[in-house]
């Protein structure tokens, strides 16, 4: 294993907070930390500046929003979760809460965008997390939440660079980022592995439906990846990162 990736795995595994990679930590005081900035976060900034009085299910929404993370997500897809859980709440409410956490920059809410209508749509957006090593200092580090952690390092770093970013929608397809900065727009598709024919062709397929010629990336973790198919560069995610673009 290279440094870079070496680092990566760091980084996948246990976010960005400065103090997590400035100290010795192994992973476990690692994640204590974290948690103690999560809990202090919820706790001084978003529970007593808003007033919430059910600390409990505030708690739980946010617990469900970052497990949630990259996945489509809705006020009564919460709902109905806690209903699920014989625990009732108000759709009014779930959004609140929402827009509380968002304000503390604990998540944020990411809309769709249709390319054909050029329109912002209102349903399923999408939530991302302020630092993803919250997402592993809470449930553990699991390959099914790979895909959406990855999703939410390149998100935050397409807005560390200046761009607005949505989620992209073509007909039925997805993609995961349309970037903007200014003038200029950059899709991005986002993979843990298109090691198959089958996951290469559903990973292009998106990009593939994007009628305008403006510049289309698929950054994965393969080790092996380089060129340009049908106009879409392929990229590593940590040589992503450390690019100066994209």
């Amino acid at each position: 294993m290279t440094d870079t990736d070496a680092e990566f795995t760091r980084y996948l595994r246990l976010g960005g907070f400065p103090g997590v990679h400035m100290l010795p930590l192994d992973e476990a005081d690692a994640r204590s930390m974290i948690m103690d900035i999560y809990r202090s976060t919820l706790v001084r900034d978003v529970l007593a500046r808003n007033r919430i009085r059910d600390a409990d299910m505030f708690e739980r929404v946010a617990a469900f929003a970052i497990d949630n993370v990259g996945n489509p997500f809705s006020a009564r897809r919460v709902a109905d979760f806690m209903k699920s859980q014989r625990r009732s709440i108000g759709h009014e409410t779930v959004l609140n809460y929402l827009t509380a956490l968002s304000e503390a920059f604990v998540i944020a809410r990411v809309p769709r965008f249709d390319l054909h209508g050029k329109a912002v749509l209102a349903t399923d957006e999408k939530h991302f997390v302020g630092d993803h090593g919250i997402v592993n200092a809470l449930f553990g580090y699991s390959d099914q939440r790979l895909s959406g952690v990855l999703e939410n390092i390149v998100w935050m770093e397409l807005r560390r660079r200046g761009y607005e970013v949505t989620i992209g929608r073509v007909g039925t397809a997805e993609v995961d980022f349309v970037a903007q900065r200014a003038d200029e727009v950059v899709y991005i598709q986002v993979a843990t592995t298109i090691a198959t024919e089958e996951t290469r062709r559903r990973e292009h397929r998106s990009l593939e439906a994007i009628a305008d010629n403006h510049p289309k990336y698929l950054l994965t973790l393969d080790p092996l990846v380089g060129g340009n198919a049908n106009g879409i560069q392929h990229r590593r995610i940590p040589e992503f990162l450390l690019s100066d673009e994209v």
